[in-house]
């Protein structure tokens, strides 16, 4: 399909007969731009070119119903209302290979008021030539088959929905329905949807036997259970990527959180903990020194006078010693304890007695003390903590005190700023929160998990019943059966659909890796593309085969992997549609878009219609591509007269190149 002309009478803002060629030449040749600014009337094109194609079905409805009608009510030019003009149009000439030739079409689609009403027409000429009404509704049925709205509207990239495609991240679940509708797998879906339906009907369902609808009752449990898996591996998915998001945002938080000074709660506890760890070894070490300074250091001052008490007191208890050796031990029973038959005599005895006596205690000793044994230990062991006395280690103490007391400010202080500062709050507020998401998403992923293991198991029960089962119906059944039949159709058909979706798949890798080769940056170079063919989840590898994570892409560069693959889709669906391009440029950067200009562009096929406005493409960017501009228009809305006005320039930038008319 390929479109010519596009004249739209009395429609949105364009008031009067407005006539647009659409035509192009060839593939070199292959752009109609046109210019406009937000409100001037491009979105009127694009809804134009669906409702003459498709009427009520460009609304997803299947009647000319009131619904429908009111619709095209608010469509229709105020100002022709007003002025009580009958005839609102919108005419597209196209044209079509078929059966390997070439037909050109022309589709009117035109709208009459009468009073409170509208009544709509819509004729079809064929080469010049009006078709039946019969024949118009078969144009119109062939036409939904072979270029169902679904799949022109994926060729109709609005810069607003493919945004939004990104930002909501439902690529997978945009990508499953482009794949399905540019391959023609829909219709694979509507048979084997049809064949169960059919089998469901009374007259068909009343006939099968009890063994045919248990097994058709299985297969709709196995159907309900593959849909249920696949929700829940799409949904696991969006877990993990949310998870990573939500880790990802954490830790940047984190980091800025730290950065500027901020303790989490575990840090601030720590923190307080410490400075009460040093708080309490301080008072320890200053208490010991107190009480030796109370109890100890007067005696350290009065050494020498306690030296001479314990001098005295070891004096005292050898007289002590002495006296009681001379009490228990007389010089007579000294003298009788030597053997009487010694050649001593008295005086001899009595110089050994002294002598021994003296050994003990030689002084003659005034009492003073007058100290027990365990008082003289006592005053002893006193002596020795006062001469083992160190003034140094109590300097020491003092100096280790001040140092504590100054790292107990510098926590006290940084625990003080931190409770004080708001940013670091706010900031520790969302951190605390974002860990609340984390554990609530990796809770609902753990019970995701549950539940995808369950259903496996289930799928697997569902299915060693439906193939036991269907041995046994298959078996009892003569060929030709319509069960037999049936059920044949429909997996011939699941088959195929699935061998060819792998296939065309294979062929979508390859050519949306060429496409970003040639419009990424060098720096992001992608060497291959790969695309699960049963969650449609999409994955970019660079030169050493490594993942790149598509989350770290930019919003253009997104848009971009996007754009790339549905376009190597529809070159791979072998399909010759149209491309247009809604203020699809906004979002890029001035190297992508010289890249989407120069190299994605001219690789469209033969037609591409960009609607933009005078901030996508610059006079430079105009020159770039002018080489493949066809025609120009800049449609431009006039408040003063309530109409657009258009001309055959892009916002009056002069092109050299010449135009075809």
């Amino acid at each position: 399909m390929k479109f010519n002309r596009l004249v739209l009478k009395n429609i949105g803002a364009f008031y009067g007969n407005n006539d647009f060629d659409l035509s192009t030449l060839n593939k070199r040749q292959n752009v109609v731009l046109f210019g406009g600014k937000n409100g001037s009337g491009k979105t009127t094109i694009l809804d134009s070119l669906r409702i003459v194609l498709f009427g009520a079905f460009a609304f997803g409805l299947k009647t000319d119903s009131a619904v429908y009608l009111d619709k095209i009510e608010a469509k229709l030019n105020s100002k022709a209302k007003k002025d009580h003009q009958g005839l609102f149009q919108i005419i597209l000439e196209l044209e079509m290979v078929e059966n390997l030739k070439r037909n050109q079409y022309t589709l009117n689609r035109g709208w009459t008021k009468q009073r409170n009403s509208i009544k709509e027409s819509f004729m079809v000429l064929k080469n010049g030539q009006p078709l039946q009404e019969k024949d118009v509704e078969v144009f119109q049925t062939k036409l939904r088959d072979e270029t169902p709205p679904q799949l022109l509207e994926f060729c109709l990239f609005d810069g607003e929905k493919i945004s939004q495609v990104i930002s909501k991240e439902t690529l997978s679940s945009y990508l499953n329905q482009t794949a399905k509708v540019m391959f023609n797998l829909d219709l694979f879906e509507s048979l084997e949807a049809d064949i169960e339906t059919y089998l469901k009907q009374e007259k068909v369902y009343t006939s099968l036997s009890q063994d045919e609808k248990t097994l058709l009752q299985i297969e709709q449990e196995k159907n309900a259970l593959d849909v249920k898996k696949a929700e829940a591996i799409t949904e696991l998915e969006a877990l993990d990527k949310l998870l990573d998001e939500k880790n990802s945002l954490h830790s940047e938080l984190n980091r800025q959180f730290h950065v500027n000074g901020g303790l989490e709660k575990k840090e601030r506890d720590m923190l307080v903990k410490k400075m009460s760890d040093i708080d309490n070894r301080r008072l320890s070490m200053m208490e010991k020194n107190r009480e030796l300074l109370s109890s100890l250091f007067p005696f350290v001052l009065a050494r020498d006078l306690l030296q001479s008490a314990t001098v005295q007191m070891e004096l005292e208890a050898k007289a002590d010693l002495k006296n009681e050796f001379v009490k228990t031990v007389s010089l007579k029973a000294f003298s009788d304890l030597l053997n009487p038959e010694s050649s001593l005599v008295d005086n001899d005895i009595a110089e050994i007695y002294n002598k021994i006596t003296d050994l003990l205690s030689t002084d003659e000793i005034q009492p003073i003390h007058k100290a027990s044994v365990v008082q003289r230990a006592e005053i002893l062991g006193f002596y020795k903590q006062v001469s083992d006395f160190a003034p140094k280690s109590i300097l020491d103490d003092f100096k280790q005190n001040t140092d504590l007391i100054k790292e107990v400010q510098k926590i006290r202080k940084q625990i003080e700023e931190n409770d004080a500062s708001s940013d670091l709050k706010d900031l520790l507020d969302r951190m605390h929160a974002i860990q609340n998401e984390i554990s609530a998403t990796q809770f609902r992923k753990e019970q995701m998990l549950v539940l995808l293991n369950d259903l496996t198991e289930q799928l697997s029960q569902k299915e060693q019943q439906y193939q036991s089962l269907k041995v046994k119906v298959m078996a009892s059944k003569k060929m030709g059966h319509v069960f037999e039949i049936a059920n044949k159709v429909s997996e011939v058909s699941k088959l195929f659909r699935d061998m060819q979706l792998r296939k065309k798949l294979q062929q979508v890798e390859l050519e949306a890796a060429r496409m970003l080769q040639i419009i990424y940056r060098k720096e992001l170079f992608v060497t291959r593309v790969k695309i699960n063919p049963e969650t449609f989840q999409l994955k970019i590898f660079d030169a050493n085969q490594e993942e790149i994570n598509i989350d770290i892409l930019s919003a253009g560069e997104k848009q971009i992997l996007l754009l790339s693959t549905v376009w190597a889709m529809a070159m791979c669906s072998k399909r010759r549609l149209p491309f247009v391009f809604d203020t699809l440029l906004g979002r890029l950067d001035q190297t992508h878009k010289k890249a989407i200009l120069e190299q994605f562009i001219p690789r469209c096929g033969e037609q591409v219609i960009i609607l933009s406005t005078d901030s996508e493409i610059s006079p430079e960017q105009f020159s770039d591509i002018k080489g493949s501009i066809a025609h120009t228009y800049t449609i431009d809305f006039d408040t003063e007269n309530v109409r657009v006005n258009k001309s055959t320039n892009y916002f009056g930038m002069e092109n050299n190149y010449e135009f075809s008319t």
